[in-house]
């Protein structure tokens, strides 16, 4: 305030100095105050020129959604007809649930990272388009790809199982209800749906590759089995490692909750500046 309001500082070592700050323009931006969140001094918001951004309106948001999804699932990139329907369907229902999220699940000191803005409805989107068309073929796989993607931008923040709850429950009522998908397709959402990226081997060479042939492991988002295909391939990679790196052998125990972290991680780091942050209690590991 002082820097907007005087252009400059006094000096505190030596009493009389002042500092002039010269050509500096300060820009800011603040989300509401609220939810754990405290209000900025009025005399320092009276030195900004203040413009409240709203969202966009909901008929603008799906135009953008839809753009975006009926741009990608498209018969040219091998996506079956029943697919590229199913995900023009969950356009709104996507927005529509993001706005309950928003609206029901309120940011408090507690659950201060309780934070649902426009973002996330992005992220939800950038995971869907991640798949091939020899993946999803029908729309059960499109539905069941959604709510993976729902879990892993929204659920994955949450704090206690009953906010989970709330929101698979939420899930099965606005797939059961929204005209074209309806209690078929509510039927097919479970929890123990998840994607990953590292189920497949690498090719073996055969000595008639071209020069510039890739050899690495292919980055196929599918759908996995997290009780026994999961921690085998996890098992894989441990013993992968362990011949690797000589003298200091890992043993972990891949038991279910490890294993689901491990996919949560393995899809944020395969993201465009993926970045995870852990909220947790001291001694849980």
């Amino acid at each position: 305030r002082q820097l907007m309001e005087n252009h400059g500082f006094y000096n505190l070592e030596k009493p009389g100095d002042y500092t002039t700050i010269a050509d500096v323009q300060v820009m800011a931006a603040m989300i509401h105050p609220g939810g754990g969140r405290n209000d900025i001094p009025q005399r320092l918001k009276r030195q900004f020129c203040t413009f409240n951004c709203t969202l966009p309106s909901d008929s603008s948001m799906d135009l953008i959604f839809n753009t975006l999804g009926g741009g990608y699932f498209v018969p040219e990139r091998e996506f079956t007809p029943e697919v590229c329907e199913t995900v023009l369907k969950l356009v709104p229902v996507t927005r529509m649930l993001w706005q309950t999220v928003k609206n029901k699940l309120l940011p408090t000191p507690a659950k201060f990272h309780y934070i649902f803005n426009l973002r996330d409805l992005s992220r939800i989107w950038k995971g869907i388009l991640k798949v091939q068309g020899d993946v999803v073929t029908t729309g059960h796989d499109v539905v069941s790809l959604w709510y993976c993607e729902v879990q892993r931008v929204i659920a994955d923040r949450f704090t206690n199982m009953k906010d989970c709850d709330w929101l698979h429950s939420a899930c099965v009522e606005i797939v059961g209800e929204t005209a074209g998908l309806g209690p078929e397709f509510a039927e097919k959402i479970h929890r123990d749906i998840f994607f990953a990226d590292f189920m497949r081997d690498a090719p073996e060479p055969t000595g008639e590759e071209p020069d510039d042939a890739d050899f690495d492991a292919p980055k196929i988002y599918e759908s996995i089995e997290v009780r026994e295909q999961l921690p085998n391939r996890l098992r894989q990679f441990q013993e992968m490692y362990n011949e690797a790196v000589r003298g200091a052998p890992m043993d972990l125990v891949f038991f279910k909750d490890a294993a689901v972290h491990l996919v949560r991680i393995s899809r944020i780091l395969s993201m465009p500046i993926g970045h995870a942050m852990l909220v947790g209690v001291g001694g849980s590991g």
